[in-house]
């Protein structure tokens, strides 16, 4: 484990810059239109809550209410493929981490700090995943969505938070990072131009 994580560190000081700035771009960019067209299902699936207050109830009558909702409205079927269009949302998700995060990581100098954004890497791509374990359990709550088994709602919810909390670091990181890398990039100028 420690020699992987030592060559991957060695690996990112060789990456390109501009190459991954423009990965990240990009990604962002895709990352965009997937939740554009993830939040045009979702609107027509008439979920009558937001997404992340269905996906955090952990409570089974909640999720039967609501698909209740949707099948009296005849939108069920909408919401079903929403989960399908959601592993494209999920794909362009956990290529942002992936750049964003790899960026970060090469901005900053070997040792502690490049350590952690190394760290936060795996919490990167951990955070998709949970996403698709959520969607996956969904399927199950779906399968029979009159009764829906209170232990699948808890574990559906639980895969949801952790994967909320994925990205709360994430989106945290990333800005700290990029302001660590800028100070301590003009602190190693500022010494480099002090006499010795």
């Amino acid at each position: 484990m420690t020699t992987c994580l030592i060559h991957s560190m060695e690996s990112i000081k060789k990456l390109s810059l501009p190459i991954l700035l423009i990965a990240t771009i990009a990604s962002v960019v895709l990352q965009t239109v997937a939740q554009a067209v993830l939040n045009v299902f979702y609107a027509n699936s008439g979920f009558p809550v937001a997404y992340y207050v269905g996906q955090t109830a952990f409570d089974a009558a909640k999720l039967e209410g609501w698909y209740a909702t949707m099948q009296a409205a005849g939108t069920l079927d909408v919401y079903w493929q929403t989960q399908f269009v959601d592993f494209g949302f999920i794909a362009a998700t956990a290529l942002l981490h992936f750049f964003a995060l790899v960026l970060v990581a090469r901005l900053l100098p070997a040792g502690a700090w490049r350590r952690l954004a190394m760290a936060l890497m795996v919490v990167g791509l951990l955070a998709p995943a949970f996403d698709v374990l959520e969607n996956l359990v969904s399927f199950i709550a779906l399968a029979n969505p009159t009764d829906v088994n209170p232990v699948v709602a808890i574990v559906y919810s639980s895969f949801a938070s952790l994967k909320f909390l994925g990205f709360f670091a994430v989106y945290l990181w990333v800005p700290v990072g990029l302001v660590a890398a800028a100070v301590l990039s003009a602190t190693r100028r500022v010494r480099a131009a002090q006499p010795a």
